[in-house]
């Protein structure tokens, strides 16, 4: 993550109508995100100012993925999804932009959504059910949005925002050897699966419990900088990354207690149940996308691992001889 240097901070404060003075950093910033978050005041109420960094030489593509984004975002918000809106800036745009040196900044302000953040170990039925629903909603409105299989490049009608460039930044970025042959062999099995509307579209693709905000049963879906078309069963494996870490294991280390990862899905299913429906075929191939989730964060957080040997052989030892987690429980006598 590059630092917002401060002449770019004041430029884009100042094209939401704000001073660099004004702002307090809210988050991100960190190694594994993609952008840095700050408050500012705006007439009696608070809003978000988001800040990201495109290298200049991709910027053509960068912006158009970031365009279309931001239009999903509308897209969802305009339908009634509980997410964090996207606000024009005085002068009417969507974002605004400040170049320097290697690298063109991208800015958009959003609403301050209300509600906390759950800890990370939270277990809570109601919780689960309620963000199961909150995550259904957003596939079943995904069927309705134009774009669903790739975002096309108008210069040269090739396809962005996709599965396969997702997969292959990752296979350009991954630095062991090993790892990487998994991926590869991952993809083989990626590449027979059914790209159809009712489960396949343009999706989060980072629902995790840090991207949400809770505020009684309401919950607010954040972040969408890496929203992507991909298979909905992906969104679901990744909200089961904390039971993964915290509570059932599974993801980064042996597993523990493989009835609370079952009993998280059963409640997460039937508020998901309530929006959309994913058949039991989907819901069986669950451990692909944990695999496929535990390899992706492996990379990200590749440094952060590596400084802890203990850690890197556990979830190298995880990718290497993935476990069976999920396997066929949501059979058709499940009900789902």
């Amino acid at each position: 993550m590059i630092p917002v240097p401060q002449p770019v901070l004041r430029t884009l404060a100042e094209a939401f109508g704000a001073s660099a003075e004004s702002l307090s950093h809210f988050g991100g910033g960190q190694e594994a995100s993609d952008g840095t978050l700050y408050t500012y005041p705006y007439g009696d109420k608070r809003r978000l100012l988001k800040i990201m960094a495109i290298p200049v030489e991709d910027q053509r593509i960068g912006l158009l993925c970031f365009e279309e984004r931001l239009r999903f975002l509308r897209f969802l918000g305009d339908h009634g999804a509980h997410i964090v809106f996207p606000q024009y800036s005085p002068p009417g745009n969507l974002y605004e932009t400040c170049t320097r040196e290697n690298h063109i900044w991208v800015a958009y302000s959003m609403e301050l959504a209300p509600g906390k953040h759950r800890h990370e170990k939270t277990w809570d039925s109601d919780f689960f059910r309620n963000w199961g629903q909150t995550v259904g909603k957003l596939h079943h409105l995904a069927q309705d949005y134009p774009s669903w299989q790739a975002l096309s490049n108008p210069e040269t009608g090739k396809d962005l925002l996709t599965w396969r460039r997702e997969w292959e930044s990752f296979h350009s970025w991954m630095q062991d050897e090993e790892v990487k042959a998994q991926w590869v062999a991952l993809k083989q099995q990626l590449e027979t699966l059914p790209v159809v509307r009712d489960s396949f579209g343009f999706i989060h693709n980072d629902p995790h419990i840090w991207n949400l905000l809770v505020d009684g049963n309401r919950i607010t879906l954040l972040d969408f900088d890496v929203a992507n078309h991909h298979w909905f069963i992906n969104d679901i494996a990744i909200a089961c990354q904390s039971i993964l870490i915290f509570q059932s294991g599974g993801l980064n280390g042996p597993v523990r207690d493989r009835t609370k990862l079952i009993a998280f899905l059963e409640s997460f299913m039937e508020g998901y149940e309530l929006e959309n429906h994913l058949s039991s075929e989907w819901l069986s191939r669950l451990d692909l996308f944990i695999n496929y989730r535990r390899m992706l964060l492996f990379t990200v957080l590749n440094n952060w691992i590596k400084s802890q040997p203990g850690l890197f052989d556990s979830w190298k030892g995880m990718i290497l001889s993935p476990p069976e987690l999920v396997g066929d429980y949501f059979g058709a006598e499940t009900g789902y």
